[in-house]
């Protein structure tokens, strides 16, 4: 009923979810947690980005984080993305025929079903291990400054004439 691809989308954005309260989730990190290919979950988090349900941030120390400006995040808003609107396999039946309105109330019960769970919830019932603290680093290898020298040179002529005469 719910294809793989849902269920990795619900995996990676509850990954964001439980590590985004701090710095933004870069792609590679997701990647390793959930054994996933990094092109995978880009397109992934390109698709749930279009629906406003993570934000990106670009650069270095760059990644997603969940977007829960205006309401909560639920799993429905996810299904609904990577879910096509099946199309029964009772439509040659008569609207009348009582496996159509059973169909219709189970399709209603696992909507309401999935409305009524959060994508925050989720992530913090998921056992996922602590995030480790990443440095952002420079590609650039730059070397320490030395240490200044304070150099006393002579500025003027009264004090030119007074190292002379000392």
């Amino acid at each position: 009923m719910i294809s793989k691809k849902t269920v990795k989308a619900i995996e990676i954005a509850t990954v964001v979810a439980r590590y985004s309260p701090g710095q933004p989730v870069p792609a590679h990190e997701i990647s390793t947690l959930l054994g996933l290919s990094i092109s995978y979950i880009e397109v992934t988090l390109s698709e749930l980005k279009n629906h406003a349900i993570v934000r990106a941030y670009k650069g270095p120390g760059g990644g997603y984080q969940l977007d829960e400006k205006n309401r909560p995040v639920t799993l429905w808003d996810i299904v609904k993305i990577f879910e096509l609107p099946e199309s029964s396999p009772f439509k040659s039946c008569s609207e009348s025929m009582p496996l159509v309105a059973m169909e219709t109330e189970m399709r209603q019960r696992i909507q309401n079903f999935f409305e009524s769970r959060s994508l925050r919830d989720l992530a913090r019932q998921a056992n996922l291990p602590a995030r480790e603290k990443t440095e952002v680093r420079s590609i650039f290898k730059l070397k320490p400054l030395p240490q200044r020298v304070p150099i006393r040179v002579v500025n003027s002529v009264f004090d030119w004439k007074m190292s002379a005469l000392a």
